[in-house]
């Protein structure tokens, strides 16, 4: 089938650590046997204006990881005006997309959130009657942040007309029903996939200290302060321990200070953004993995640690209540210290309990190619099968 795939952001040569996560799954959905493409337009902030080189009447075309993608990109022009901001995004992406149909003819549309490719695509597709299909992924869906009225307006112009929406865990599906009056025949549960065929199994240790990694945007929903202190507290019980925390975002200073001050700075190693391939490579090198945020709608680092066969500890922020089990790993409350102290002493106490074959295993069936292929396949032909 041809699939065509609208992400709401994706990897630019200013950021190439947003929407990696979209790349991949596109990657990952022709390995399944689709016949993806891509169509990309990235609306850049102000502040990247002076970094900012691209001719933006122009398509480029790419072909990224095995998959043909279209991209352009653009500076908000309009950062203090969401409407005429929108506006100015629809136009684009519309041009994009009705370009890259002429050329791919794709068999059904597969868009990565509402907010804001979905809105400014739904009514066109609608009429056209090419079928689509939205996926969400932001956590303003399960947390505490609001949604202007604007972006309601947004997602409900979105799921009026779209066919299917996708939740990626449980409390994701359950908060859209409530949020929007989503009718729940319309939304399928469908978890995000972890690529198996990069994340691979660890490396055997022998020796050495137990070492744990994180894997996060530096920013402050994912509360590595949190993590740094429980670390910290850790330190004085069982010294001979590592933290290696791969990612990069505003807090980077603020935490560096923060590892200086409790005096741990000797064991965090902050090795910055890394592209996928690396991180596979150096989470294999690890023992533990830890998500400390306050809110995540999925928690795909989980399901990439658990295909290296490592133990993860997470907290309930979300996501993770739907991926952690008793033989893979931890699950804590959010926002508390004490308590990730204390699953990250079990942890390192236990840790011979956690069978690695087993973690992978686990993600390999649930998580894996071939499961997430045959989801999206399903998705599709029930949609398909109702348009008959």
């Amino acid at each position: 089938m041809k699939l065509l795939i609208v992400p709401s952001w994706y990897p630019t040569n200013i950021h190439p650590e947003s929407g990696t996560f979209f790349r991949d799954r596109a990657i990952i959905l022709q390995r399944c046997g689709f016949s993806t493409t891509i169509a990309s337009h990235v609306l850049h902030s102000t502040r990247d204006i002076l970094r900012f080189k691209q001719n933006v009447s122009n398509i480029e075309t790419i072909n990224d990881g095995g998959v043909l993608v279209y991209k352009t990109e653009a500076i908000n022009a309009f950062p203090k005006m969401p409407r005429k901001a929108f506006n100015s995004y629809k136009d684009s992406i519309l041009s994009l997309v009705k370009n890259t149909i002429n050329k791919s003819k794709p068999e059904f549309v597969f868009i990565n959130s509402s907010l804001y490719g979905g809105a400014a695509l739904a009514r066109y597709l609608y009429d056209e009657m090419i079928p689509f299909m939205v996926s969400e992924h932001l956590k303003e869906f399960i947390g505490n942040d609001e949604f202007s009225l604007f972006q309601k307006e947004c997602i409900n112009e979105c799921y009026n007309y779209s066919s299917k929406i996708i939740a990626t865990s449980k409390v994701l599906k359950n908060n859209i029903i409530d949020k929007f009056n989503v009718d729940n025949k319309k939304i399928v549960l469908i978890p995000n996939p972890a690529d198996t065929e990069c994340f691979l199994p660890k490396r055997r240790k022998l020796d050495g200290p137990f070492t744990f990694i994180s894997v996060a945007l530096l920013r402050p929903e994912k509360r590595l302060d949190l993590l740094i202190k429980a670390f910290s507290m850790l330190s004085k019980e069982i010294p001979n321990i590592v933290l290696t925390i791969i990612g990069d975002g505003p807090e980077k200073g603020k935490l560096k200070l923060l590892s200086h001050k409790l005096e741990v700075n000797n064991r965090i190693n902050f090795i910055g953004y890394q592209k996928k391939i690396a991180v596979a490579d150096i989470i294999r090198d690890h023992d533990a993995l830890v998500l400390s945020s306050q809110v995540e709608t999925f928690g795909v680092v989980l399901i990439e640690a658990m295909s290296a066969g490592l133990p993860v500890i997470a907290t309930k922020c979300g996501g993770p209540e739907s991926i952690v089990l008793p033989e893979t790993g931890i699950l804590v409350e959010s926002n508390d210290k004490n308590k990730l102290f204390n699953a990250m002493q079990i942890m390192v106490e236990n840790y011979d309990n956690y069978d690695s074959k087993i973690i992978r295993q686990i993600a390999i069936k649930t998580y894996g190619d071939k499961a997430y292929g045959k989801n999206i396949k399903n998705a599709i032909a029930s949609v398909l099968s109702a348009k008959d």
